[in-house]
């Protein structure tokens, strides 16, 4: 029910009052996981949908299950045979998303950016935080000087409280950027780093850590949000899509995460989006390839950016036009588009298992309640499993 759901099922009416000869019935999903298995039980009863939204995911099991079982429709002879739809798509998602045979089978209708925080400037402002750090060691300096600042006032907030999603943006920056005699831990769009350089940023983590407290394997960026709109906590970790999510009591800007040389670092990715049923039926392929036009025309990205200030994939659409009108999303998304240094999401980047490791076990880890090096070994075997 969150107000940027809303507004895409009303933009997914649309469709119909413009196509009336086609029916779209709607199943709304509450979780990610529960449209998963949605979806599965579909599929196991010979009833695969015509649209699936996986809503930003990156490689899962499902995904790979419909690809390799020819359940998905290849959208690239629709884009050979039609120029204005190829035009629509962002580059990244055929970077990404291109298979080497040259097969496309999911389209997105949004740019993920992503690779910093937001930061309440009121408080920044108090504690007399007059630069936004670039390295790490102006990042710890900044949060060293919240803290004192908090504790001298005796105030009720931290300077950060991340949640297990936080913490993986963290894992990124720091593995992508690990100095100038470490190679990078990221490569294309794959986590290369092995168990010392996992195990060292893990120890980095922990900086990060004593300025928050411990929090339950239940607490999420929801909780993170609802700290930072109450002005409990002075730094909020999220994406550019956090923008409306943000309380116009909150004066917020946006800031990224910093490196060891202070070059900028941003994630910018099109991550898993619509996937069309391969149905044989080529009445019902088409009306799913007509949606997806719709989804990506001018108008409707149009609407998606004022109505859910997400970051629309056509290209024809100007981020400049909305710098008035969204001036929170567009200071934020033209720091990430306008990085030195471009890394993929996390969705893209980890394999769903290991995402599900490290976000249900970090804060476990950082607290000393699970051992770092079963941790690090479980990460490590979920990615040699997948393989």
């Amino acid at each position: 029910m969150e107000a940027d759901h809303v507004a895409m099922r009303d933009i997914y009416e649309g469709f119909e009052k413009e196509n009336k000869d086609i029916r779209l019935q709607l199943i709304s999903m509450p979780t990610r996981n529960e449209m998963l298995w949605k979806v599965e039980d579909m599929i196991m009863v010979g009833d695969t949908p015509d649209i699936i939204s996986f809503g930003g995911m990156g490689q899962n099991q499902t995904y790979g299950f419909i690809v390799d079982n020819d359940m998905a429709l290849d959208l690239m002879p629709y884009l050979e045979n039609d120029t204005e739809f190829a035009n629509n798509i962002s580059d990244a998602n055929l970077e990404y998303w291109t298979t080497g045979e040259n097969h496309l089978f999911t389209v997105t209708d949004v740019l993920s950016l992503s690779g910093g925080y937001w930061y309440n400037k009121e408080i920044f402002q108090q504690a007399e935080i007059q630069k936004i750090p670039e390295t790490w060691e102006e990042f710890w300096t900044m949060c060293e000087t919240l803290r004192s600042w908090i504790e001298k006032q005796g105030l009720d907030i931290l300077p950060m409280q991340p949640s297990g999603e936080g913490y993986l943006y963290f894992m990124d920056h720091i593995l992508a950027d690990l100095g100038d005699n470490t190679s990078s831990g990221i490569r294309g769009h794959k986590i290369t780093a092995g168990k010392e350089n996992l195990e060292y940023v893990v120890n980095q983590l922990r900086q990060i850590y004593q300025f928050s407290t411990s929090e339950s394997e239940g607490y999420t960026y929801l909780d993170e949000t609802s700290l930072f709109n109450e002005g409990k906590v002075a730094v909020y970790v999220n994406g550019v899509w956090g923008a409306p999510m943000i309380s116009d009591n909150i004066s917020a800007g946006y800031a990224l995460l910093p490196s060891v040389s202070g070059t900028s670092l941003s994630c910018e990715s099109a991550c898993l989006g619509y996937v069309l049923g391969n149905s044989g039926n080529v009445d019902r392929e088409n009306a799913s390839v007509r949606f997806l036009k719709y989804m990506l025309s001018e108008p409707v990205q149009t609407r998606i950016v004022r109505e859910t200030e997400q970051i629309p994939v056509n290209p024809q659409i100007e981020l400049e036009d909305y710098a008035d009108e969204k001036p929170r999303m567009y200071q934020a998304a033209s720091l990430v588009m306008n990085a030195d240094r471009k890394i993929d999401v996390p969705d893209n980047l980890w394999t769903a298992s290991q995402k599900t490791i490290f976000t249900g076990n970090i804060l476990d880890v950082l607290s000393g309640k699970q051992s770092e090096q079963e941790f690090v070994e479980e990460l490590i075997g979920a990615q040699n499993e997948e393989k």
